[in-house]
């Protein structure tokens, strides 16, 4: 009797084992699955998006990214009349690209010389852009490796502005935000292998939009925001993030455009 109690007690600890061991498996599986959808399944360019969750999930058409370094994100949290104009040290803040993408940062920090050291997934500098003037662009680099690149530059005293881009192997393009809302998108919807993000005053939005179409650069989507200062002289309260794409464009040529534009907006 002692024996067959034995063998039943040990029975059902088995049961409950490999009960557990189940369970653990897939909910590992269902949540590596979930991961995997937010990175290489939902490419996303909404400057909407990348205001609220301060990240960009580009497709596999995109060959070319241009990070803007927005004016006076070198300032701290809290500072008098907050100094910033949005919560984010670079915009997109954090980048998911293709594996082979090519990264560049485009200063809009008006008066000011940023140096971005960017690390690799293991923490050595894999890449320096050396001081970048205002309204002009780094060096190009190109993410030839998965994994995780944090990268930061200096600010004010005491302050570090930090961004990083993931690059993984993406498996669908990103489309334009337009064919996203349209009830017949457009075949060449992903078009486009070039994204990047400029930041402008809200008021004279419409002066800006035309100048950027005008040097044959195709304005993707727009988001307004209330910025962190309350308004200033010049710019007024509201900013507009501007998600731009270009196909098959000289990338030189068009950020010479964008720094002419960039050096002729009203901040300071």
């Amino acid at each position: 009797m002692r024996v067959s109690s034995i063998h039943v007690f040990l029975a059902i600890v088995g049961i409950l084992i490999l009960t557990g061991y189940s369970y653990i498996i897939s909910n590992g599986v269902h949540a590596q699955s979930q991961n995997s959808t937010a990175i290489g399944v939902t490419p996303n360019i909404s400057a909407e998006s990348i205001f609220n969750t301060k990240t960009m999930i580009l497709g596999n058409n995109v060959k070319n990214l241009v990070i803007l370094i927005p004016n006076e994100g070198h300032h701290a949290a809290g500072e008098d009349n907050e100094a910033r104009f949005l919560d984010q040290h670079f915009v997109p803040e954090n980048a998911v690209v293709n594996t082979g993408t090519t990264v560049q940062w485009f200063n809009g920090d008006a008066g000011h010389e940023r140096t971005i050291d960017v690390k690799g997934p293991n923490g050595d500098t894999v890449f320096n852009t050396g001081e970048i003037v205002d309204s002009q662009a780094s060096n190009p680099f190109t993410f030839s490796n998965s994994g995780i690149y944090n990268y930061e530059a200096e600010g004010d005293p005491g302050v570090t502005m930090t961004g990083s881009v993931t690059v993984n192997n993406i498996q669908s393009p990103v489309t334009s935000s337009a064919s996203l809302t349209s009830t017949t998108p457009s075949s060449n919807s992903s078009n486009f292998d070039t994204v990047g993000i400029l930041m402008v005053p809200t008021q004279d939005i419409d002066q800006y939009i035309s100048q950027i179409t005008d040097a044959g650069i195709t304005v993707d989507n727009t988001f307004d925001f209330k910025d962190l200062r309350g308004g200033q002289e010049g710019t007024g309260d509201t900013q507009t993030l501007i998600v731009w794409t270009t196909g098959g464009k000289d990338l030189g040529e068009t950020l010479s455009s964008l720094s002419e534009i960039s050096s002729d907006l009203p901040y300071s």
